[in-house]
């Protein structure tokens, strides 16, 4: 095995333009997944004050699932804690920002596990996983049946409206978090054991409407065979 190396008295130079542009655009997605981590953790703080017996549902839910342990580990494995709470607080993201930033990947999860009772449906990404051999019918129907029933469970909640604190109807109806304008009333952030469960009620909250769209539809109930 050989390594190449500088040649005694060779100077690398300083970065090049196109080395500041690709650090600036990656110091962007840092700066901008810092503030959206922090939003949802706040909203999630909000959540848990107003409406304690719907964010342990909520938690109670979710926590069971291998994507929320997954979450967990990768949230600690590359430090978002310390990215969030590193420095001043950031400006808050618009809930319409974070909705737009996720609805082609929820679109995406949610072509992969509807059902498809008729002939296979184009999704996106099909053509690239053909290209690969990736088995794409086999993991599809694999998650089908978790991933809906996610859903529905997920809908469920979200939908319901829970008991409000007498006098408190800051929060609108079905669960919706508060409007852009109010959310300078958000709590601020501290570091602890509830921040990963914070920005997981964060997200349930602020994209609670945009799941609820997908949710899948049951249809009618099949009539009653004939005797």
């Amino acid at each position: 095995m050989t390594t190449t190396t500088s040649s005694p008295g060779t100077d690398p130079g300083p970065p090049t333009t196109t080395d500041e542009k690709a650090f600036a655009f990656l110091g962007q997605v840092n700066t901008c997944l810092r503030a959206c981590l922090c939003t949802l953790a706040r909203h999630g703080v909000a959540l848990r004050e107003r409406e304690p017996q719907r964010a342990q549902a909520l938690l109670a839910q979710v926590e069971c699932w291998p994507l929320y342990k997954g979450g967990q580990f990768l949230f600690d494995l590359m430090e978002w804690e310390d990215l969030m709470l590193d420095g001043d607080p950031p400006p808050l993201m618009s809930t319409e920002h974070i909705r737009a930033s996720c609805t082609l990947p929820v679109q995406w999860i949610a072509a992969g596990s509807a059902p498809a009772p008729g002939p296979a449906q184009l999704i996106p990404g099909q053509r690239v996983a053909t290209a690969l051999g990736l088995p794409l019918r086999m993991l599809t129907t694999a998650t089908r049946a978790a991933l809906t029933g996610a859903a529905q469970d997920l809908t469920d909640l979200l939908a319901t409206p829970f008991a409000q604190p007498a006098g408190d109807h800051s929060s609108e109806a079905d669960g919706e978090p508060r409007s852009d304008t109010g959310q300078e009333d958000l709590p601020t952030l501290e570091a602890g054991f509830y921040l990963y469960r914070d920005v997981v009620l964060g997200a349930l909250t602020v994209l609670g409407p945009l799941l609820a769209e997908h949710a899948p539809d049951n249809g009618p109930p099949p009539p009653p065979e004939p005797r």
